[in-house]
């Protein structure tokens, strides 16, 4: 499809300019799958150059006639191209979950002047942190952002390997040792449980590169992006310290059972070097660290997600169809789609958990009437708990997430008598009880919505505080209703 003219603003760059910045470009490391992304105009649009420009003109413009070249000629040239700022963030978005790339953000350092340039974020499939609330503010996140790492030691005829992971949007972690064998096998089947989507490992030695090599090739096939670390990264010297600040205890640190494994525990010092999580003071106190166990979960490698077409892949394109996971979606929220996928890909072992899983379903199955209330009444206003929280957590809500969660709290006593009408132990088990604490837990967040925000005037999608709550609130309220009729008597004129 040919793009329109505004989808890509012109590279206004004079002589001197040009020169500059291809010399900056020419000084910049080759860093493979690597997008690089230039904002221009304080963020009213964006470049990508070399390389990436010609990635750009094939995948989002789908021809190479939106490339052109600054410093020279089509030979001599460095070959640009532009993207306006709502193109540039679904590309990223794309690069990033669809794409597995990795991406940089370049400003200059002194904003609105055409460089010298700094890496003002850095990302990738595993560590959207820092363009979080730049690409995913108002997009519902299917995919978990997942990153992993591993360390192994290489025994007779076996691996003996350590691992962690870490969810920072849902604030866990979670550690587990195991042996495998020598084509990692059973790493194979956690990455795959786990829906991993980028893995630190160390930077190989020439005394185990064969061994890092079959490493990678593993978690290439599960298609996680590898990222090489330091070994000094991986050291479990401080995990002590580290975990006391991270996590929400109610016991000393030093009685958790999980610093025992001790390559396990290196690998999260490296996860937690990567994420910066020591960096961000909102992190401290709210994580909760588990031990992970490989049996729980029937073993599938990638040969047999793929053969079974168990998840969606690129190459099915928008046909939903094509996959086990496209044909049983038809989920409400973005939190349902998320678990559906992750039971794919987690088969029950437990005989009393599969029992309880297909007495529920039968018992939705055969109650038309509820299933079709829950799903058409309730849960298609629930808003994507994931993104909310991750925004709460990291200071970025706003009145408006505030409200969204206040009517959810208003909505959820319908829910449980809906709930409470089907009066069977398993809905009690695995829903209705949660759902009454969760219901008690948010009586006092509505009462200070209710005293404290302006509700009528969230029907007008109007998100503010109550005048009544503050007297300079009054105080600004009146001069706003008296401008707004200055306004309103102008235009009646």
């Amino acid at each position: 499809t040919m793009s329109k003219p505004a989808d890509r603003p012109d590279l206004d760059l004079d002589k001197s300019s040009e020169q500059g910045f291809c010399k900056f470009y020419a000084s910049l490391d080759a860093q493979e799958n690597t997008i690089r992304v230039f904002e221009r105009s304080n963020g009213d649009y964006y470049s990508v150059h070399g390389a990436d420009a010609e990635y750009v003109a094939n995948v989002v413009y789908k021809t190479t006639t939106v490339i052109k070249y600054i410093g020279g000629g089509s030979s001599t040239g460095l070959a640009s191209c532009t993207m306006s700022r709502i193109v540039a963030e679904n590309f990223l978005r794309d690069a990033l979950l669809k794409y597995q790339l990795r991406v940089e953000i370049y400003a200059p350092q002194d904003s609105g002047k055409p460089g010298p340039w700094k890496v003002l974020r850095t990302a990738s499939p595993g560590n959207l942190q820092q363009v979080e609330e730049l690409l995913f503010a108002n997009t519902e996140m299917v995919t978990v952002p997942l990153v992993m790492a591993v360390a192994f030691k290489v025994a007779v005829d076996q691996m003996q390997c350590g691992v962690a992971f870490v969810d920072p949007a849902q604030r866990s972690m979670g550690v587990c040792e195991f042996t495998d064998n020598d084509v990692f096998s059973n790493l194979e089947s956690l990455v795959i449980q786990l829906g991993v989507r980028e893995c630190l490992v160390e930077t190989p030695t020439a005394v185990r590169h064969l061994e890092h090599t079959k490493l990678v090739s593993v978690l290439e096939r599960c298609g996680v992006v590898v990222t090489e670390r330091p070994r000094s990264q991986f050291s479990s010297t401080d995990m002590e310290q580290d975990l006391g600040r991270l996590l929400e205890l109610t016991a000393p640190v030093a009685s958790l059972p999980e610093l025992d494994l001790k390559s396990a525990m290196s690998t999260l010092a490296a996860i937690i070097l990567y994420l910066n999580l020591l960096m961000d003071e909102t992190n401290f106190g709210s994580y909760l660290l588990s031990t992970h166990s490989l049996s729980q979960y029937m073993k599938l490698d990638a040969s047999a997600v793929q053969a079974l077409n168990l998840v969606p892949s690129p190459q099915d394109g928008s046909s939903k169809t094509m996959s086990l996971q496209g044909l049983l979606n038809h989920c409400k929220t973005s939190q349902g789609e998320r678990l559906l996928a992750q039971w794919l890909k987690q088969p029950l072992l437990s005989i009393e958990a599969i029992e309880d899983r297909l007495g529920l379903v039968e018992l939705f199955f055969a109650d038309t009437e509820t299933r079709n209330t829950l799903r058409s009444v309730h849960l298609r206003s629930m808003p994507d708990f994931k993104r909310l929280s991750s925004r709460f957590q990291r200071g970025f809500a706003s009145l408006q997430d505030i409200v969204r969660v206040y009517q959810v709290a208003i909505a959820l006593p319908a829910l449980c008598d809906v709930l409470s009408g089907v009066s069977q132990p398993l809905v009690v088990k695995y829903y209705l009880q949660d759902l009454l604490a969760i219901t008690e837990d948010l009586q006092e967040f509505r009462s200070l919505v209710e005293t404290t925000v302006d509700l009528e005037m969230v029907d007008n999608h109007e998100f503010m505080l109550r005048a009544d709550f503050d007297e300079g609130l009054q105080e600004t309220k009146a001069k706003m209703e008296e401008e707004m009729g200055q306004i309103l008597a102008e235009q009646a004129q």
